[in-house]
């Protein structure tokens, strides 16, 4: 967790040095998460449940249409707290407000786990958004994971892959 907070910063500062702009917000909305687990293709089970979402994000500036904006979001879904560490690369189009977002996401259940459950999974992540006005925005964005949650070294845990996927619509504030 102190590594993943000691980069997101040296990101920060970094990408500060040649920003035209940076904001910095507040993010909340809806989350939905779909777990899937499969046993070599022939079983396989989902659930979904539904939840909340509250954070902080930095908007980056790079020219006037290509922002990076690295966000920090506590997700909670039936008492059970999830970390998502988005770095997006946003697009905008033309004038009109919208905005493209895409990029990786790692997402981190702070919760204990299971033995043999990796904590930490990598996603990819995209999304359409539109700026209201120079504060207020909306978006949505889903992410899905590419990592294998189940960890390799677990007896028995060939073959058996377990994923979490996200929904995530919300509103926010740049300051």
């Amino acid at each position: 967790m102190k590594k993943i907070t000691f980069l997101l910063l040296v990101a920060l500062s970094t990408s500060s040095l040649f920003a035209q702009e940076t904001k910095f917000g507040l993010t909340a909305g809806f989350l939905n998460a779909e777990a899937k687990a499969s046993a070599d293709g022939a079983a396989s089970f989902s659930s979904s449940d539904s939840g909340f979402y509250l954070g902080a994000l930095v908007d980056i500036g790079v020219t006037e249409s290509l922002h990076v904006q690295p966000e920090v979001l506590y997700g909670n879904i039936n008492d059970s707290g999830l970390l998502y560490i988005p770095i997006f690369l946003k697009y905008y189009i033309s004038e009109s407000g919208f905005h493209l977002m895409g990029g990786p996401q790692a997402t981190l259940n702070i919760d204990e786990e299971a033995e043999g459950i990796n904590n930490l999974g990598i996603d990819a992540a995209f999304g359409l958004g539109y700026d209201i006005n120079e504060s207020f925005f909306i978006n949505a964005r889903y992410a899905f994971e590419l990592t294998n949650r189940v960890n390799s070294d677990l007896e028995g845990a060939d073959g058996i892959t377990a994923r979490i996927n996200s929904l995530q619509i919300g509103v926010g504030y740049k300051f």
